[in-house]
């Protein structure tokens, strides 16, 4: 079977030369662009240095096993996907599945026939370009997806006289986490920051659902806490049992500098401001959304002054460290120390400075706003 395709690389790893040469010969007549190893570490190199599509690896080889030499590939983030197929007289069963728990694809015995190489060459091929298709293809509806996600959640200039700023990273793109920002009066602005459980795809799909009911419920009339209720005995009747929310929802009226606060089982809002000595951390109880029919919220009200800042965030920036209360703390030591940078600027430095040197495994929102 011949496949004329001359960017398809595969290289040969054995330390026979008339094999070696065999098989680069049987690939070259079909189509393909050939190159060649004859110890481990060569072939280590060349991976390395350029990954090729394929690999025919043989067993036995005179620095090293072969086993041992596809379960490095499999470690490697750039040879990882690289089908391997083994080449070897050694026709054991026990060998051969040991080449396929070490991660190979197949296994061609010797001695081989060219058309069976080919052939076997050529379908692994055609499977890694399939994976590949449909890997581009589900990429492509992630990337729809979060953009569609990312329309729902508005920009600081979308809304300047509500005076926030927002750092959204999600590790898949679309997420479950999500805010929004919602005038409802005059010089009166809602704040919301939620996170849906779990940190798959189909957590961002109920976002969806959050922002249209906080759009049909959020209305001056409507405290906080009644909103939240409302939407909760919705989200009850459609919600897959595992899957509710935590949620922080602020209410700054900035005529009266009367700031409303309810939680749902989120990390508490934190306030700072050049005119605070210390930090302010509203800690309060709230069940989660989404989960029971009966629900409590704790309200607090506040009073706050021009040039206050008030900061909410998403779980996932207090939890990489570990233990919440520390994650906490950190939180609002570092608001604090950011407290008179414009806030924009005070935004991305809380995330940079909170992240650096940790592995972020969860979405991150960190909302600023302004008084």
């Amino acid at each position: 079977m011949s496949l004329p395709h001359q960017d398809l690389h595969v290289l040969v790893v054995d330390d026979d030369l008339t094999t070696n040469r065999m098989l680069q010969g049987i690939l070259v007549r079909g189509g393909f662009r050939v190159s060649s190893a004859f110890t481990a570490a060569d072939a280590l190199t060349r991976v390395a240095a350029n990954s090729p599509d394929l690999i025919l690896l043989d067993v036995n080889l005179p620095d090293g096993n072969g086993l041992d030499v596809c379960r490095q590939f499999r470690e490697g983030s750039r040879s990882a996907h690289i089908p391997i197929l083994f080449i070897s007289s050694d026709d054991e069963v026990s060998t051969k599945v040991k080449g396929f728990e070490a991660g190979a694809v197949d296994y061609i015995p010797k001695p081989f026939a060219g058309e069976e190489v080919l052939a076997r060459v050529g379908t692994q091929l055609r499977l890694k370009r399939a994976y590949e298709s449909l890997a581009e293809l589900q990429a492509e509806r992630i990337q729809r997806l979060a953009s569609a996600q990312e329309m729902l959640m508005p920009q600081p200039s979308d809304f300047p006289d509500a005076r926030f700023q927002i750092c959204l990273n999600q590790v898949i793109s679309a997420g479950g986490d999500f805010y929004d920002v919602m005038p409802v009066g005059q010089q009166i602005v809602d704040y919301v920051v939620a996170d849906a459980s779990g940190h798959d795809l189909a957590s961002s799909f109920w976002t969806a659902s959050l922002k249209s009911l906080l759009s049909t419920y959020a209305d001056p009339a409507s405290s906080p806490r009644e909103v939240l209720r409302s939407i909760n005995g919705t989200l009850c009747r459609i919600l897959p049992q595992d899957v509710f929310f935590t949620v922080i929802y602020a209410r700054l009226n900035r005529h009266t500098g009367k700031l409303m606060l309810v939680n749902a089982g989120h990390p508490p809002a934190v306030i700072v401001g050049p005119g605070r000595a210390e930090p302010l951390v509203v800690r309060q109880e709230g069940d989660i959304i989404g989960a029971f029919p009966d629900v409590a919220f704790d309200c607090a009200e506040l009073s706050v002054r021009r040039g206050d800042r008030l900061v909410l965030c998403s779980d996932g920036l207090i939890e990489l460290h570990g233990d919440w209360q520390a994650g906490q703390r950190k939180l609002t030591e570092v608001c604090h120390a950011h407290r008179e940078a414009p806030l924009a600027e005070m935004v991305q430095s809380v995330v940079r400075e909170i992240t650096c040197g940790a592995r972020v495994e969860d979405d991150i929102v960190l909302m600023g706003v302004e008084v």
